[in-house]
Parts: structure tokens; C-alpha cells; sequence
């Protein structure tokens, strides 16, 4: 696909466009996340809020059935980016919850993996943002519940340009790809644009004046990197750690991470389901949170362990899973991984989709009713009173109250 003609619609998600399908069923590891009424809104709202409120240090307001129970995820390959999934299922904490997690790998990507979570076919996908606030914007009834990584974006450029981008000035004339389902490109995108920068979405845009830089579509990391190397595009955007790939070729370097840039994190992958699941499965989802957040603790606690049980998982090189996961080396590791819903930033970041012009629902409060942070809340209030690691979950209790002041 040559720069010129590879602009993608912006609807081209929603009805199955055959670039999206291809990048993300490709394995994502190398690539890089019914209508709803008005009173199901409501009830989620009043659910979420009442659920905080009454969680107290006497123990968690939703509480886990003694018994074993079911959840159905669906997953797009080998991506490492689900860490705390890997690892609860290789060390057997969802035994541990009893929970038994069924997981189904789909190589069409995010156009085959929605439906299922839209219909009940799936429970839980646990990747991208982009993709279920799009559904949300449509009218499909879907609730984020948790996290699955921070962060995670990476901006690619040829080695003597790694130093030139620190403020908004330095894009003017630029001409930067991406692809769809990629989150860094979304907030630097909107960044600009807060800071007065017109945007465009073709070379030409910029070639005959009509916008100070353009964000150019292309199918995927690699077409994305190849074209930075051939001087096509200055820059581009990839995720899921590429950019430890890209730089091995000796052409390019990292110029920097979006939250260096914007001066916030922004939310990536994160943990999705489906209204009917949300209310009728809290005692699955609230284990499988369960699971997860120990994962965490994994993460921070048994590097060398860690990174031999997603090696086992991935098929992956250890270097390039360390380099992903930790850093190392000149490497800085673009994704953090956590299960924090992170609704105050999902909520900001449906705002940058609805005013870059990717969703068409102008409605900027909609989100807030498809988010709920009550499985995570309970998961840690579970946690700290088993009484192991409790400075750990603790510490991920404060964060929680920062990053969740919605009532949701």
C-alpha cells in the first residue's frame, strides 16, 4: 500500500475493513485494543455508584460465589500485552478463584472479536479502548470494567530526527503514520490540535497548505516503520513494545512515548464485556479480577519468572519479551501493565475520539454510564483483607482512588 492511497475511512472498523482485520489478526505481538437504553444506563450508574459507596474496609461490596464458575474470553493471538492474563492462567490463580477461563483466539481481530462480546458469545475481551468506545458511539451496550495496559504507544523516527519533537511547533510540516486501532497516535492527535495545529489526513494535506501535519493510515507496524525508513513519513506510531523491533535495523529511534509529550497517561488495552454479563456474572468477573491483580504483584515481584512463563505463552524471543516488558538496555518499556479501569481517563479519551472526528456521537458523556469500577475496587478489597502483599494492593487502592472520581 503506497502513502498515497492507503487513507482509511474512519467507519471502516465498524463495517470490517479488511486493513484493521489483517493487522490485528495477525498475531497483534508484532503489530503492536444491542443498543443501549436509557434505563439500562441508569441502572448501571446507580449500580456502579452505590457498589463504591459501600465498599469499606470490612471487605468488598460484591463478593465471589464458594463455588466453580465459568467465563468466556476471547483473544487476538500471542500478544504479550495481556501479561496478568498469562500469567494467571500459567500459574493457575483462576483455579485458585474457582474460575475456570475458557479462552478462544480469533484471527480476524477486533471486526470478529465485537460482535462476539456485543452478542454474548464472548464475556470479557480484554483488548483495546478504541474499539469498544466505537461500539459505545453506535449504540451497543458494552461496559469497561478493568485495564490491561497503560500507555503502551511508541513514536518511531529515523535516528538523526529522535531529538526534534518536544513541542507542538516541531510537527508543523510532518507528515506521521498510523494505524487505526493504535492509541498513542489518537491523544498526540488530539494534543496538537488542542494546541492549535490543523489537522489533515493525507501527504497532500500538508504539501499544499491545507494542514500543519497529517496522520496517514497505513495496515500495519511494519508498513508503518518501512515507510519512516524510506522517507515516505517522518514518524510513525506502533504499540505493543514494536518499537524494540524497529530500532534493530539501525535506521530508526524512539523520539519519544505520547505521555512524555501530552504530560498524562492515556488508557490503552482495556477489559470489556457485555451488559448482560456485567450484571449476571460479577462473581466470575470479580474472580477473574481477582487472578489478574495477583498477576500483578507477579510482575513486580519475579522479573526472571514472569518473563519465562510469557516466553512459554508467546513463542517469543526472551530478549525482545524482557525488552517489552521491563526495558533494557537503551530500551524504556512502553506498556504498563494494570487492571485499573481508569474511568476519569476513558472518559477524556472518548472526548479526543468524539473531537478528532473518529467517533460521530457528539454526546461526550455517554462513556460514563458504559463504565463501571466496582469489580476492580472489590477484587483489591479482597485482596488487602486476605492479608498477603497488602502494602502492594494497598498502594494500587490509592492509585484507584485517583484515577476513579466518577462514581462509576
Amino acid at each position: 500500500m503506497s502513502i498515497t492511497d492507503s487513507n482509511v475511512s474512519r467507519r471502516s472498523f465498524v463495517a470490517g475493513g479488511a486493513a484493521v482485520a489483517a493487522m490485528a489478526g495477525a498475531g497483534a505481538m508484532l503489530a503492536g485494543c444491542g443498543s443501549s437504553s436509557s434505563s439500562a444506563s441508569a441502572s448501571a450508574s446507580a449500580s456502579a455508584s452505590g457498589s463504591s459507596a459501600s465498599a469499606s474496609a470490612s471487605g468488598p461490596a460484591i463478593k465471589a460465589n464458594d463455588t466453580m464458575e465459568e467465563l468466556n474470553t476471547v483473544l487476538l493471538g500471542k500478544d504479550s500485552k495481556i501479561a496478568c492474563i498469562i500469567l494467571a492462567l500459567q500459574r493457575g490463580y483462576y483455579t485458585d478463584e474457582k474460575l475456570t477461563v475458557n479462552t478462544q483466539t480469533v484471527s480476524g481481530g477486533f471486526p470478529e472479536a465485537m460482535p462476539m462480546l456485543s452478542d454474548g458469545t464472548v464475556d470479557v475481551l480484554p483488548f483495546g479502548s478504541i474499539p469498544t468506545c466505537t461500539y459505545v458511539g453506535k449504540g451497543d451496550d458494552l461496559v469497561i470494567f478493568g485495564g490491561t495496559v497503560t500507555d503502551g504507544s511508541e513514536c518511531v523516527t529515523l535516528i538523526e530526527n529522535k531529538d526534534k519533537y518536544k513541542k507542538a511547533e516541531d510537527f508543523k510540516g510532518k507528515k506521521i503514520a498510523c494505524f487505526r486501532m493504535e492509541t498513542g497516535h489518537m491523544v498526540t492527535k488530539s494534543w496538537l490540535r488542542e494546541q492549535g495545529l490543523k489537522i489533515g489526513n493525507s501527504p497532500e494535506s500538508v504539501d499544499n497548505g491545507e494542514a500543519d501535519v497529517a496522520f496517514i493510515l497505513l495496515e500495519n507496524s511494519q508498513a508503518e516503520v518501512a515507510a519512516v525508513e524510506n522517507g515516505e513519513v517522518d514518524m510513525c506510531f506502533v504499540n505493543s513494545g514494536y518499537g524494540a523491533r524497529a530500532i534493530q535495523g539501525g535506521k530508526c529511534a524512539i523520539a519519544f512515548q505520547p505521555q512524555e509529550l501530552i504530560g498524562h497517561d492515556f488508557p490503552c488495552c482495556r477489559q470489556s464485556t457485555n451488559r448482560a454479563a456485567f450484571e449476571e456474572k460479577k462473581s466470575q468477573l470479580l474472580k477473574f479480577e481477582i487472578a489478574n491483580v495477583r498477576a500483578m504483584y507477579d510482575i513486580a515481584n519475579d522479573k526472571e519468572g514472569v518473563i519465562k512463563d510469557i516466553v512459554a505463552y508467546s513463542g517469543m524471543d526472551e530478549d525482545y519479551i524482557e525488552k517489552i516488558t521491563y526495558g533494557k538496555g537503551d530500551y524504556v518499556a512502553a506498556m504498563k501493565f494494570e487492571m485499573d479501569p481508569q474511568t476519569d481517563a476513558v472518559k477524556a479519551f472518548y472526548g479526543n475520539m468524539i473531537d478528532n472526528g473518529d467517533i460521530e456521537n457528539s454526546d461526550k458523556e455517554l462513556i460514563v454510564s458504559h463504565m463501571d469500577s466496582s469489580i476492580y475496587k472489590a477484587a483489591l478489597d479482597t485482596l488487602i483483607a486476605r492479608g498477603e502483599n497488602v502494602d502492594f494492593y494497598k498502594d494500587l487502592l490509592a492509585k484507584y482512588e485517583k484515577n476513579n472520581t466518577l462514581g462509576v
